[in-house]
Order: C-alpha cells, then structure tokens, then sequence
C-alpha cells in the first residue's frame, strides 16, 4: 500500500509537470501567434467601432474605423472619409479588444488609392507634417507616389479645370480626405 502511495504521487507530479509544460507550450505560441499580426490585422476587430486617431503630425481625427488594409485605415466622420497611412499614424484608441484575420486586412494601399482615383472624388491631402500637400484629384497613383490633378473645389477634372498636377512621395502622404 505504501508503494501504490508512492508511486501515485510520483506520477502526480509527473502528471503536474507536463500539464504546466503544456500550459507554458501554448502562452508561447499564442504569443508567437499575436507577434505575426500585422496592424492592419489588429485593427480589422475594430471595424463599426469609433475611434480617435492622432497623426505623427498632430492631427486628430475622430470616426468610425471603416475598414482597414495593408498600410492604410479608413474612417467615416459625419460626411468625411479619411484614407490614413498606417506609417503615418501616431496612435489609435478605439474599444476593440480581440485581433481580427489578417486575411481581412490584404487589400493594399496603392489598390485603395487606384479605387479612389477611379471614382474620380475630389480629396485634400494632408502630409505627415499635418499641413495640406495638395487638392483636387487624384490623377495616377504609382508604386511610390502619387499625382494630383490640382482643380478648383467643385470643379471635374476636365482639361480646362486642371490649373497644374502636383506628385507627392507617399512617404510623405498621411491623411486623405474626401466627402462622402
């Protein structure tokens, strides 16, 4: 009786043993699970929920986070949508508390901006130092850059609206705006 005690114990420890083992095994590829989440993954949990958005060059925007892709964000305010450049980004408080698919947030910057230059909206574009870079519309979206046909506010971008175009280094590019 007294060995069945013994050894019972024994392989109670044991037992304890690999279910911390195992415990330890899953908090550390959880956490390998969380640091291969992009931001755009992050945020696609937020998505319907208003946030409050601060630029590296002080702006704040509030909204609903609209939707979110590689490298970019989008917000709706009132008749306001902002297209923000994640790189541009400073800080996000919102109340999402899980992490969104990753898959969810595959849509790229460049394919987000040829959609908005395809609508032919007129935006404001703001650069990373919070000043305005340029409006009108956006003309052609490159690998890098993008060019804005530069027209009055309420005018079509036809030929004789178009008083210059204007090439902006995304690098550069932080917020564009346009009315819904």
């Amino acid at each position: 009786m007294r060995w069945e005690t013994l050894f019972a114990d024994l392989e109670a420890q044991l037992n304890g043993e690999a279910a911390r083992g195992r415990t330890a095994e899953i908090q550390e590829m959880v956490g390998y699970e969380r640091s291969q989440v992009p931001m755009a993954g992050r945020l696609v949990a937020w998505v319907g929920q208003p946030v409050d958005l601060v630029t590296l060059g002080g702006q704040r925007f509030s909204g609903v986070l609209r939707t979110s892709g590689s490298g970019w964000v989008a917000l709706q305010s009132g008749p306001l949508e902002y297209v923000v450049l994640t790189g541009a980004i400073r800080s996000i408080e919102g109340r999402g508390q899980r992490v969104g698919s990753a898959e969810r947030g595959r849509i790229s910057l460049r394919l987000a901006l040829r959609a908005i230059a395809r609508d032919r909206a007129a935006v404001t574009v703001f650069a990373t130092d919070g000043e305005v870079a340029a409006a009108g519309t956006i003309d052609y979206v490159g690998t890098d850059f993008l060019q804005i046909a530069v027209h009055a506010s309420g005018e079509l971008p036809e030929r004789g609206a178009i008083t210059a175009r204007q090439v902006l280094p995304l690098t550069a590019v932080a917020v564009i705006q346009r009315r819904s």
